[in-house]
């Protein structure tokens, strides 16, 4: 039984190492610096988000790409709250025409999802370059610039960085969260640096037209409700040349805000891995699978050692096997992130992972959540 439990522990750990040397390619990717301005369409879902979009808003009425090269167009997605009319005044206040509001009602006899959002505004867009972010992130004045930056002529997709805003850190809570963000980002910056495209956040994220495109936009994975970010990366790189790179370029990380209790937090973790049932290819499953198992594996080894059905050794083992190359990982993020202040809470959040990954996973696959 020993040699049974060691075997996924040692799968996992070079797992872990795998992303950990993507990161370290993605960090030394270089490309062309494109000089180009190109003209760009930023695109914002919203529903219900009348209380965060004004701030999303604000930030980007600063940025430091030309007005005349970009615009600004806020999707009003069946908003109950007055979403619309506080978007209305504040493009009229501020007097930015190259912001515009449009409405989408889908179809009444379905319910509406962000892609259906997203493709809706893509047919009134006009841009080069397509990029998303989220109605209640904020962004930095060289969101826009520095993005573009990123874009060669064999670049179809670039992702970027997004993390919690520090100043929205009043709890341990939160800052455990910001940690256990960083991992899964820069899960997703490693398997990328390897390659292997396979998550990416629709909040902080840039693709050309011409690659929308080629995949026909959303339509190979149109019956998913979620999955414009990481599908639509997938569906990228397994069917055209377009290469997928990740901006992470400090000047670029948008910032959005934690959940403020554990019921938010799991509903969150399981809608988003519910994708994972829809991702291509059998190796990302058999990857996935992997690492459910050694987390619900980890969560029964207290279990085990104390009912002497195995010894303190390989306890000790496998729990090196698990901490070792995450230590890796999150400090590297953390560098790039500039929260190194986060690391003294690295062994807490070791261990609260553990349970939250056995339960978010399950209530993901089997679809127990809720959508917004």
């Amino acid at each position: 039984i020993e040699i049974a439990l060691l075997i996924p522990g040692i799968v996992y750990c070079l797992i872990i190492l795998f992303f950990w040397i993507g990161i370290l390619r993605e960090q030394k990717r270089e490309s062309e610096p494109q000089t180009a301005l190109p003209k760009v369409s930023v695109l914002i879902p919203a529903r219900n988000e009348s209380a965060n979009i004004v701030q999303t808003l604000a930030s980007l009425a600063k940025q430091t790409y030309p007005p005349d090269n970009f615009e600004v167009i806020i999707i009003d997605d069946r908003s109950t709250d007055g979403t619309a009319e506080t978007v209305e005044a504040f493009i009229r206040e501020s007097r930015l025409t190259h912001f515009r509001l449009i409405s989408h009602d889908g179809q009444p006899d379905r319910p509406t999802f962000k892609k259906d959002a997203l493709a809706h505004a893509i047919t009134f867009s006009t841009g080069e370059i397509i990029m998303t972010t989220d109605a209640d992130c904020q962004v930095q004045p060289d969101w826009i610039a520095g993005t573009v930056r990123q874009f060669d002529e064999k670049t179809g997709m670039v992702a970027g960085l997004i993390t919690f805003d520090p100043n929205s850190e009043s709890t341990l809570f939160h800052k455990l969260q910001t940690l256990e963000f960083a991992g899964l980002v820069f899960a997703g910056v490693g398997a990328n640096g390897n390659r292997y495209p396979l998550i990416c956040n629709g909040a902080n994220l840039a693709y050309r037209r011409a690659a929308f495109d080629a995949v026909g936009g959303f339509a190979g994975h149109a019956h998913i409700p979620s999955g414009d970010d990481d599908l639509f990366m997938q569906y990228l790189h397994h069917h055209t040349n377009w290469q997928v790179r990740y901006n992470l370029d400090p000047a670029t990380i948008n910032y959005t805000q934690p959940v403020d209790t554990l019921r938010q937090f799991i509903n969150q973790r399981a809608r988003w891995g519910s994708k994972s049932r829809e991702y291509p290819g059998a190796l990302t499953f058999v990857f996935l699978l992997i690492v459910y198992l050694f987390y619900v594996m980890m969560l029964g080894l207290p279990m085990l050692w104390l009912s002497g059905l195995i010894s303190g050794q390989l306890a000790l083992n496998l729990v090196v096997l698990k901490i070792f190359p995450e230590y890796l990982v999150i400090r590297r993020a953390l560098d790039v992130l500039q929260r190194q202040d986060l690391l003294i809470y690295f062994f807490i959040a070791e261990l609260a992972q553990i349970p939250y990954i056995v339960i978010a996973g399950f209530a993901g696959f089997f679809k127990l959540f809720r959508w917004k």
